[in-house]
């Protein structure tokens, strides 16, 4: 499969996905008396996942972007470690709980695609994974209101 048909595969699957967040996020609800209810954050992602890989959707079709043969093993492994992470942080969300899992994914994530070499990347990684979720927790509960999955350690 070309990287042009692959490009357009996954822009029409994107919509598609994107679609099916809006229609799941509506079902959840967009308020609660007066704060964000669960559904409100999947309506906007999946806003933006649809107008986004509809706008990529017809700049493929229309010929805009001219995209390379395909792409190196390197870069299919790196894709496919993202890829993986994020599949296993959703898995251990409910054991791990919101913050932990995405701290691993974070982290996994930046070691796969990690471009600088030294021990100061890692001291950024690890700043970034811990302090990140923490403070997207506190955003979410406290000043929202939203709640956010715990696992079985209480985080």
């Amino acid at each position: 499969m070309s990287v042009q048909r692959l490009d357009l595969l996954v822009a029409a699957l994107l919509i598609i996905f994107g679609l099916w967040l809006i229609y799941t996020g509506i079902g959840y609800g967009l308020m609660q008396g007066t704060t964000p209810g669960a559904g409100l954050f999947p309506i906007i992602i999946g806003s933006s996942i649809a107008l986004l890989s509809a706008i990529n959707l017809y700049r493929a079709l229309g010929g805009v972007e001219k995209l390379g043969p395909g792409i190196s093993g390197r870069e299919a492994a790196k894709a496919g470690v993202v890829i993986a992470a994020l599949l296993i942080a959703v898995w251990l969300t409910p054991y791990l709980g919101m913050m932990i899992a995405t701290m691993l994914a974070m982290a996994a994530i930046g070691l796969a695609l990690r471009t600088e070499p030294g021990p100061v990347f890692f001291v950024k990684l690890a700043a970034v994974s811990v302090i990140t979720p923490i403070i997207l927790l506190l955003l979410f509960q406290n000043l929202l209101g939203v709640p956010t999955p715990r696992g079985l350690l209480g985080f």
